[in-house]
């Protein structure tokens, strides 16, 4: 099992992580916010002009302990961040189309690799941009963002 707080190792029956001194009595994943599929488009890196897009086919769901995209094509999983995994994140405005997108992208860390992964919503969408973040900052053990 991983603390949720610092991601060290830690025994199934420790009540607090030996790193970081946080409660493990609370360790139940518990999910927070989902939105998409519709107007959502990921991509695993910055957007940009000649960037393949995963467009209208992933659910994003955040819990109390990671973002994770889920393919509504073959119900599999595209993505997962576990929050103490995260190395940098951004929120920004992007032009897609015709018309103005908002995007957060996520540079993370994964075994031995280091990935990306940007989310974009559609204007009227834009909200569900803005709710992941504040999750992601009021869970991550490292809330920093642009």
């Amino acid at each position: 099992m991983l603390c949720p707080s610092c991601g060290v190792n830690v025994k199934d029956e420790d009540l607090f992580c030996a790193a970081c001194g946080k409660s493990l009595a609370t360790n139940q994943e518990t999910q927070l916010y989902s939105f998409g599929p519709l107007l959502v488009n990921i991509c695993f890196s910055r957007p940009g002009t000649f960037v393949l897009m995963q467009k209208n086919n992933t659910r994003i769901v955040l819990t109390n302990q990671r973002i994770y995209g889920l393919s509504t094509l073959t119900n599999s999983t595209r993505f997962e961040v576990f929050y103490f995994n995260i190395l940098a994140k951004e929120n920004f405005n992007y032009r897609l189309n015709f018309g103005p997108w908002s995007a957060l992208w996520i540079r993370y860390r994964e075994a031995e690799k280091t990935k990306e992964v940007s989310i974009m919503c559609s204007g009227s969408n834009s909200a569900h941009i803005s709710e992941a973040l504040r999750i992601i900052n009021s869970y991550s053990p490292n809330p920093f963002s642009r």
